[in-house]
């Protein structure tokens, strides 16, 4: 009796999780060529996220713009069935380069809809706001002026309502670090080798992400200390021209001081590079993922699941650094982000 009881219970949670997880997970695996495979079964051990209702966007009688895939604004009309109807909104609306936005979308859409920004393709994911969303990066080159954000392969017969589907990008002047480097450190971390090791890095983390969104509420500073170097600045090495920008948020440290994880997530890579040194890669799910750098020792492992707050490593000095310090990256979709906005967002 035992052993059927325990058959029917094994057979049956296996049943919910091929219903829950495994069939989300191909739905949006077929969305882009990108691989979501850290998104199955994950997020329901993270921070539960509370059921909310979307901001209510303006209805039809205030004219809202009507656009047409990828076409732009055409039009206002009335009379059109809620059925038919797919809501969108960007916020925030005026951003810095080197910042981040989120396009809500509230409707009966289908997993192959995707968002186009700066002629890229972002996909969408369900954001358990009762919509679907996604978070989309600007590069910190983005020139300043406003760009349009269209849908493509919407379900046919479906009218877009936007009350704007523009995104205002604005340039921050950021200043510029003089930095002294040793000719050991430019022979060993910045030769040819060491970079092209450290961009297949960058590259190999970057193929990968998980749909699920695993965070709720603003990011943590991992670590104790004073920031001394702040996102975007411009960087001369060796008082030779600015040749580079910092991608990432310094923050000034004793060694060995401990490093937390700023949001809940996945750890997808632990790695060492010549140029970052000790290296460890957090998925959050939703495209969104930080890396810190140059630490002395990591306390984490691929696939292990951290939730905010949890120890991942200790501050060093590894790979070309001039002294303990923590390099904290934040990226969406690949593109870096100024990981301060994430601690002060209300998006999430």
């Amino acid at each position: 009796m035992f052993k059927k009881l325990f058959l029917l219970s094994f057979f049956t949670f296996f049943v919910f999780l091929l219903s829950n997880e495994y069939f989300n997970w191909i739905e949006y695996n077929q969305t882009a060529s990108i691989d979501f495979r850290l998104s199955k079964n994950i997020d329901k051990s993270l921070e539960s996220i509370p059921k909310k209702t979307l901001t209510p966007i303006p209805s039809t009688k205030n004219a809202p713009n009507i656009i047409n895939e990828v076409q732009g604004i055409t039009n206002s009309n009335s009379a059109i069935l809620q059925s038919n109807v797919i809501y969108i909104d960007i916020l925030p609306k005026v951003i810095n380069s080197g910042e981040f936005f989120m396009v809500r979308i509230d409707g009966d859409i289908n997993q192959n809809t995707s968002v186009f920004f700066l002629d890229k393709i972002f996909p969408v994911f369900g954001n358990k706001l009762d919509g679907y969303s996604t978070f989309i990066g600007v590069p910190l080159n983005t020139a300043e002026g406003t760009y349009e954000i269209t849908l493509s392969k919407t379900p046919n017969n479906k009218t877009i309502f936007t009350n704007n589907n523009t995104v205002q990008i604005l340039k921050k002047d950021r200043g510029f670090d003089y930095i002294s480097l040793s000719n050991e450190i430019l022979s060993s971390s910045f030769s040819d080798d060491s970079l092209k090791i450290d961009s297949e890095i960058r590259s190999e983390a970057s193929r990968m992400f998980s749909v699920s969104q695993y965070w709720t509420g603003p990011f943590d500073i991992p670590c104790a200390g004073d920031i001394t170097t702040m996102f975007g600045v411009g960087r001369s090495y060796n008082k030779q021209p600015i040749s580079s920008y910092h991608l990432g948020l310094d923050i000034g440290a004793k060694k060995y001081e401990k490093i937390f994880a700023p949001a809940s997530g996945v750890i997808k890579r632990v790695d060492d590079s010549p140029l970052r040194g000790v290296l460890v890669y957090l998925d959050h799910g939703a495209g969104v993922q930080s890396s810190f750098a140059h630490l002395n020792s990591t306390l984490v492992s691929a696939g292990d699941i951290v939730r905010r707050g949890d120890l991942i490593g200790l501050v060093g000095s590894s790979g070309a650094s001039t002294g303990p310090h923590l390099h904290w990256e934040v990226s969406v979709w690949g593109v870096l982000t100024d990981p301060l906005s994430w601690t002060q967002s209300s998006l999430f």
